[in-house]
């Protein structure tokens, strides 16, 4: 036997709100049956005393002593449905005008009272006694039945027409989201990821709620697009060198060869196995931009003179000088990232570079001036693309991706990747936001 929490059955939403406006609705009319029952009870009761309150003005004088008791004037006329009563001080009737029940009514206190279905009022009188003035209250019980047969069968109708409105209240307010899902879900199913749902008509949260969902799709398609754009390069850009290398190995198995030969073709293809993993890495690089950005503070100048000493036997065998002019700058950033950026910006600054480089770091800021001619101004735009290379390059390796991950990475920090000629060389600077670090 199986043991666990009861499972309530799952309710649509509809169904929901159709049951929290019935509530409502319920609520509201209960509670208004009952402030009018009772205040229907309160202002019969109130006119009843007012009755009884008149009366004994009219009673207090026609009242008069007879043989030393208390007795009514023989004028004296009341409403049928009163009853006037004279007690003396021990509260004993000496007088009566009308009928009454036999009513357990005590001692007389001065007010109102209500006495086995008869509403009693008691003034005392001046020299000693007291007048009681009586009502059956059987007409105010029978209006207020009636009322309140009357409120409950309105209340009944009230619960039936509050759940019927519920109900056409909540199919009103889903039916926008109803269309946004069955549009999503075509969507969905036939992969027409450059379809939109409608919007709905108004401000309202339904409106943000289908605006929001377009802006999902606009992202979702641009990433789709990019995907489908970067498996064409990779696979452009991939093509060619496998070629080359079956190429190779195909002329290397055409016919025996010496070892010199063998050996001479195995370093040509050992160089394009290289470039071809220069090229992998690249795109994966490129790849891993797309992943949402984890920040964290970094330390430029720790970095910056890090990957300086990586590289400096590159540049010592390039016969370049490589100089670091640091201060120390935290900004908000990825330290594999940021270490990526630095060097593929010294990498290209070794590749197309004067005799001399340097390394700047400022707060904020990583600058790598390789003092050389630089790219043109109008390529620059281009060189920011995966695979784009300037010209007169072709005879130096490269991917043509060092300059697009960084883009890719500074766009992921919010951050700016801004080139600068001047008669000193060309110089490529790495701005983070004010304030990040």
């Amino acid at each position: 036997m199986k043991s666990g929490v009861l499972k309530l059955p799952a309710f649509s939403l509809r169904l929901k709100l159709t049951l929290g406006y019935a509530l409502v609705f319920i609520l509201a009319s209960v509670l208004g049956a009952v402030l009018i029952y009772l205040v229907a009870s309160t202002q019969l009761t109130r006119s009843l005393d007012t009755t009884l309150e008149e009366t004994a003005a009219v009673a207090l004088g026609n009242i008069g002593r007879e043989d030393g008791a208390l007795r009514f004037a023989a004028d004296l006329n009341v409403r049928s449905e009163l009853a006037l009563e004279l007690l003396n001080g021990q509260g004993q009737v000496t007088a009566q005008v009308g009928e009454k029940e036999d009513l357990k009514l005590g001692l007389p206190q001065a007010g109102f009272q209500t006495v086995q279905d008869w509403r009693v009022y008691s003034v005392p009188l001046e020299g000693g006694g007291w007048l009681r003035v009586l009502r059956p209250t059987d007409l105010l019980s029978g209006l207020l039945e009636t009322l309140a047969r009357v409120l409950v069968g309105a209340a009944l109708l009230m619960i039936v027409l509050s759940c019927l409105g519920g109900y056409l209240l909540a199919d009103r307010a889903l039916k926008p989201i109803d269309q946004v899902a069955l549009a999503a879900a075509s969507i969905a199913r036939r992969g027409a990821y450059r379809e939109r749902v409608p919007v709905a008509p108004g401000g309202d949260e339904l409106t943000r709620l289908s605006t929001t969902v377009n802006a999902m799709l606009d992202r979702l398609e641009g990433t789709i697009e990019h995907e489908k754009s970067f498996t064409r390069m990779a696979a452009h850009e991939l093509r060619t060198p496998l070629t080359t290398l079956a190429g190779r190995v195909e002329l290397l198995l055409d016919r025996p060869r010496d070892v010199a030969a063998y050996r001479a073709g195995l370093v040509q293809l050992q160089e394009r196995i290289g470039a071809l993993r220069a090229l992998s890495e690249g795109l994966l690089s490129l790849a891993r931009t797309d992943a949402p950005p984890l920040l964290e503070r970094v330390e430029l100048a720790g970095t910056a003179l890090g990957v300086a000493e990586d590289l400096r036997p590159e540049f010592r065998a390039a016969g370049k000088i490589l100089y670091l002019d640091v201060e120390e700058s935290w900004v908000q950033a990825e330290p594999e990232g940021v270490r990526q950026a630095a060097v593929n910006l010294l990498q290209n600054a070794l590749k197309y570079g004067g005799p001399q480089v340097t390394v700047r770091v400022r707060p904020g800021e990583l600058s790598v001036a390789d003092g050389g001619p630089g790219p043109r101004q109008e390529d620059w735009p281009r060189l920011l693309h995966p695979l784009e290379r300037g010209p007169g390059v072709q005879g130096i390796s490269g991917s043509g991706l060092g300059l697009a991950v960084v883009a890719a990475l500074a766009r992921r920090w919010q951050a700016e990747l801004r080139p600068e000629w001047s008669e000193r060389g060309f110089t490529v600077t790495l701005h983070f936001p004010e304030g990040t670090g």
